[in-house]
Order: C-alpha cells, then sequence, then structure tokens
C-alpha cells in the first residue's frame, strides 16, 4: 500500500490497542498525518487522525484515561502491517469540529479524579456559562453538605475581620458573587458574615463536607 499523507486507512481486523492491548481496534478509520521510516526495525510507523465515524465510538474511559494521562486520544501511532487502505467518510472540517465537542465534554478529566467527580456534578453545563455552573454548583453543595460546619480559611481574598487560617463555622450557603462565586454565611466570635466558599476547607478532612468542599475549590480555581 502506497503511504501518502492524507490517505484514508482503516485498521485490520484484530489489531489491539497498542498501548495497553486491552482492546480491539480493527476497523477503526482515519487519516494518515504521519509517516516514519527510520525510526522502528519493525516496520514504518504510521500515525492517523481518527475520522468522525470512529471518534463517535472511542469508548469513553479511553478518552478520559488518555486525558488525565495527557496523551492524545484524537490519533495513534500504528505500523503499516496493522492497517489498509479505506475510502474516505467525511471531511477534515468534520473531523475538527468533532474533536472540539469531545475536547468540550471530556475537559475536566485532565485534573484525574478531581476531574472525574466535578464532571459528575456539572453534567452537560456549559463550563463557559459561569452563572448556570454556579447556580449547578449551589444547589448541590446546598442539597449535600451537611450544616454546621467547622471550617478553616485557606486563602484570603477580601479583608475584613476573618484572617488568614482562621476557624470559623459555616452556617449555610447564602449568595453568589460574580467575583468570588458562592459565599457562604460564617460564624466568628459569634458574629455571621458572607465569605467566600472557595477559600474556605472542612476542618475534618476525613469528611464529606471536606470533599465537597475540596471539589468545588478545585473548579473555582480551574473554572
Amino acid at each position: 500500500m502506497e503511504l501518502k499523507k492524507g490517505n484514508s486507512v482503516k485498521v485490520k481486523a484484530g489489531v489491539l490497542e497498542p498501548d495497553t492491548e486491552q482492546f480491539e481496534i480493527g476497523g477503526w478509520q482515519g487519516r494518515i498525518v504521519e509517516i516514519d521510516s527510520t525510526s522502528s526495525e519493525e516496520g514504518t510507523l504510521v500515525g492517523i487522525e481518527w475520522d468522525v465515524e470512529t471518534l463517535k465510538l472511542l469508548p469513553a474511559d479511553y478518552i478520559t484515561q488518555s486525558e488525565m494521562e495527557g496523551l492524545g486520544w484524537e490519533m495513534m501511532v500504528l505500523f503499516e502491517a496493522d492497517i489498509e487502505k479505506a475510502e474516505s467518510r467525511d471531511s477534515e472540517s468534520d473531523v475538527k469540529r468533532m474533536q472540539d465537542e469531545l475536547a468540550e465534554k471530556y475537559y475536566w478529566s485532565s485534573l484525574g479524579e478531581d476531574g472525574v467527580r466535578i464532571a459528575a456534578v456539572l453534567g452537560n453545563t456549559d463550563r463557559n456559562d459561569g452563572k448556570k455552573c454556579f447556580d449547578v454548583w449551589y444547589k448541590y453543595l446546598d442539597a449535600n453538605l451537611t450544616f454546621p460546619i467547622k471550617a478553616t480559611v485557606s486563602e484570603l481574598e477580601v479583608s475584613g475581620k476573618i484572617k488568614d487560617e482562621e476557624t470559623v463555622v459555616i452556617h449555610s450557603l447564602s449568595t453568589i458573587n460574580d467575583k468570588f462565586g458562592i459565599n457562604a454565611t460564617v460564624k466568628l466570635n459569634n458574629v455571621n458574615q458572607d465569605f467566600p466558599l472557595c477559600d474556605l476547607d472542612a476542618a475534618d478532612n476525613q469528611s464529606a463536607n471536606y470533599q465537597l468542599l475540596y471539589d468545588y475549590a478545585i473548579w473555582f480555581s480551574n473554572k
């Protein structure tokens, strides 16, 4: 088979995913984007960018794991012997749109297990819609946090009576601020005031409250 960049090829039946060899990729199809006949004694290496139909079939856990490890799922490098000629099924612009769609869907996976939990909270919420994301987090946290919560100030975004590393008690969630996100009603020295939730850590690091506040803070710092 003549190898040329831009040609469409598909993976032969029985070929396994080369990194883990845990699942078959026979029938996956795409376009040649790289050709390297010098770096391996086993044969010519071919970089293949998957087409739209193949991208739709990529296992979710494969994309998630790739994102967590900082690896690309949009393409794969195989030996020439593993592929055969195929007819194109789409355009390069179609491929780019599907890549962008999947990259958006799995955006939080790059944060590892933290990202998996964040994605579970936000679901299909547009991550670029800040107001909607804050609303989703507010409802989720209000339903799952157990008040009152003894907490410490991890960072200090605003000046006031509360100081860095101060211990406070969170009694409830209050408002949503465009700059600092969700505010919590906290009590210090028998005085209530609002304070950014993203700057508070639950004192009991073994509690469910700790994990919930941690996940929100991670999302807030990466949004």
